[in-house]
């Protein structure tokens, strides 16, 4: 394929999922002030199945501007744009990397555990201290972002290799998506001028939503990935994960059966 075609290819890959993106986020459920919606759902979706860079352009420009049609202020549009691009990015380039590498999703899942537990208990530690400068806000993010990681790791261990990686690369991104959005989330409301505490008390109401939306779409992602894939490999011209995404056993079958029926030169 040329370059030429590569990027019309991807350009239209990515107004797909950019319009899929925009449309998801409407569909949402909402807690309180916020809401769990479907947008995070297609951004990660693209970039499993077109690469990083489609699925983090698709989410940050589908999403921002669901953000501008809705009204929103500039802070959230541009928390939107940074942590969606972020997320799309990251599940692309990390289930690539672990599948192409043959890496353990267990272990890494096991790894990425241990530090996030070391991390929570310090901060757990460090914030009963007399006069510590850990405050809230680093203990509640590190206790969320365990918490992710143990749940992860115990599915992990019934599950094949294929899904174990794309479990490791899902909990990744969507923990930096949920730190990301409680950080930036207070970070940009002290720019425009609110107080720390009130910053820390809205940010800890929005993070709830936060978190129930990343669950809907690791659960969504994990029972819906391995389908898509099947049914979209042949006409995805953005599919590079052919020679190691495990096929079921009758597609396997018609394979080899096409292989072996070439003409050899």
């Amino acid at each position: 394929m040329s370059k030429e075609r590569k990027l019309l290819t991807k350009i239209i890959y990515m107004a797909i999922f950019i319009a899929l993106c925009y449309a998801g986020t409407f569909i949402a459920i909402p807690i309180g002030s916020s809401k769990v919606h479907l947008g995070n759902f297609f951004c990660i979706l693209a970039g499993l199945l077109c690469g990083g860079l489609v699925g983090g352009v698709a989410g940050s420009l589908g999403m921002g501007l669901n953000d501008l049609t809705l009204g929103y202020p500039w802070t959230t549009y541009l928390r939107t744009f940074l942590l969606k691009f972020l997320i799309g990015f990251l599940v692309g380039y990390l289930f690539r990397l672990c599948l192409k590498r043959k890496l353990n999703g267990t272990f890494l899942l096991g790894v990425s555990t241990l530090i996030c537990l070391g991390l929570f208990g310090y901060t757990l530690a460090m914030y009963f201290q007399p006069e510590s400068q850990y405050g809230l806000v680093t203990l509640i993010s590190t206790s969320v972002l365990a918490g992710l990681m143990l749940v992860a790791l115990f599915i992990s261990f019934r599950l094949p290799q294929m899904s174990k990686c794309l479990l490791f690369a899902l909990v990744i991104a969507l923990g930096v998506n949920v730190a990301g959005e409680f950080f930036l989330r207070i970070g940009f409301m002290m720019i425009t001028g609110v107080g720390f505490e009130q910053a820390l008390s809205l940010s800890i109401v929005k993070l709830p939503a936060a978190i129930f939306t990343s669950i809907v779409t690791i659960a969504g992602i994990m029972v819906f990935y391995y389908p898509l894939y099947l049914a979209t490999r042949k006409i995805n011209e953005a599919n590079d994960l052919e020679d190691y995404i495990p096929l079921p056993k009758m597609l396997r079958k018609k394979k080899q059966s096409k292989e072996e029926d070439k003409p050899t030169d």
